[in-house]
């Protein structure tokens, strides 16, 4: 639940250790053709992987033990998922994906600037907050000389969207007049740090808890006025 290029919005790695089961760390993102999938098997599969990445990291996560835990065959994994590579990019993929900008906007019933980046960034800080982008975190710190193999998996399976997405966001704000805003790719990274530092990082190294859900908004609210200071036009 990874440094690369542009790696502003959530990041995490899982790198290997070897190369067990035959499964080199090449990036993969190519779906098996056949029949249709299963959906509930599909699901169950993706959780199981999701579980186990963060538990045994790549390299001691295997496809066997992803059906032990899913509770299905080998040769079902592999009917789902071509590799452990994409089925690794399919979990990160499932679990970011809710959490995207465009959703959070969903959710908002009077569009002002206000709100929309209080959604937005409410959204994305209950995301990289929770224990899950928190062990993703630790993994990547810890597996950060291996390579970036695994990283490129990551931010193309999500944290890629979510960075262009809010880019995108802002700079149609910009075009409404409410903001000055030049590159609106900067300007979205420094709204994300500016609600998940320095929380994130002492949260990482042990040194804070978890934030509860008053401790999360009370970032938010701060990273929205801080930014507005910073880019209202």
């Amino acid at each position: 639940m990874v440094q690369l290029r542009k790696r502003g919005i959530a990041s995490g790695l899982i790198v290997a250790k070897s190369t067990s089961d035959a499964e080199s760390i090449q990036p993969s993102s190519k779906s098996v053709r056949g029949r249709p999938r299963d959906v509930s098997k599909n699901s169950a599969i993706i959780e199981a992987a999701s579980d186990l990445f963060l538990e045994l990291g790549f390299d001691g996560t295997s496809m066997d033990g992803v059906a032990k835990r899913a509770g299905v065959s080998k040769q079902t994994v592999y009917s789902h998922f071509s590799s452990k590579e994409q089925l690794f990019g399919d979990a990160v993929h499932a679990a970011i994906a809710s959490y995207y900008p465009e959703r959070a906007l969903a959710s908002v019933e009077n569009h002002t600037l206000e709100a929309d980046l209080r959604a937005v960034c409410y959204r994305l800080a209950t995301l990289l907050m929770s224990d899950r982008a928190i062990a993703m975190f630790r993994l990547l710190v810890t597996a950060a000389a291996k390579g970036p193999e695994l990283g490129d998996i990551f931010w193309r399976s999500g944290p890629a969207d979510i960075q262009r997405q809010l880019a995108a966001f802002l700079q149609t704000w910009a075009d409404k007049g409410a903001l000055n805003i030049d590159d609106p790719e900067k300007a979205g990274q420094q709204l994300v740090a500016l609600f998940k530092e320095p929380a994130h990082f002492k949260i990482s190294i042990g040194i804070q808890p978890m934030l509860t859900t008053e401790e999360i908004d009370a970032c938010v609210d701060e990273a929205v006025a801080s930014f507005l200071k910073l880019y209202r036009a």
